[in-house]
């Protein structure tokens, strides 16, 4: 079996866990919205784990085979041009939720509640187009043009550091977030 088709579903697991994320965000965001029984430290959790892992290791990734693309087809990686920068702003959007959620917790006034929601909103809205983007123009264009050889080589210098909420072992500080996700899964499947 190639390493290429194991380095890609990787990182399309790591958007579905992220997706996963996000709409579980979007649902606390509205509950915020409407006052409505807002769990913090799912929020907290979520945001946690986006400057954790998706900033710190998985961003990292595909920068690599981003630049590895650009290398050996600068036409494909035009397509997906805003891909770095992309990674940048969506670090900085993490921060600066983090940022507006303790600024909420210190305050609790509409105008940071508003604030908090805007921003929240944005940050979802933000990383879904994002990944969608990287669906549709990088990864197939990565996946046209990397040679077995490159996959072997990059996954080389692609960091292996496991996820720590959706791999084998779980970090402490995302063992709430961990088990709220395993409940809403047992739920689901009893649901079925």
């Amino acid at each position: 079996m190639s390493s290429r088709p194991a380095a890609m579903e990787v990182l399309r697991q790591e958007h579905a866990n992220m997706t996963l994320l996000l709409d579980l965000l979007e649902r606390q965001i509205a509950a915020l919205r409407q006052h409505d029984g807002v769990d913090f430290v799912l929020i907290g959790g979520i945001v946690d784990y986006f400057l954790t892992y998706p900033d710190l290791m998985h961003h990292p990734k595909e920068n690599i085979l981003f630049h590895r693309l650009q290398e050996l087809d600068p036409a494909a990686a035009a397509k997906a041009e805003g891909l770095v920068s992309g990674h940048e702003a969506l670090g900085l959007l993490a921060r600066s939720l983090a940022r507006a959620m303790v600024d909420h917790l210190l305050n609790e006034t509409d105008e940071s509640r508003l604030w908090l929601c805007s921003l929240g909103q944005d940050f979802i809205d933000k990383n879904r187009h994002h990944m969608a983007g990287e669906e549709q123009d990088f990864f197939p264009a990565a996946l046209r043009t990397l040679s077995e050889e490159d996959w072997s080589f990059l996954g080389g210098k692609i960091s292996t550091r496991e996820d720590p909420l959706f791999g084998d072992v779980v970090e402490n500080r995302f063992q709430s977030l961990h088990q709220f996700l395993a409940d809403r899964q047992e739920v689901t499947a009893l649901n079925c």
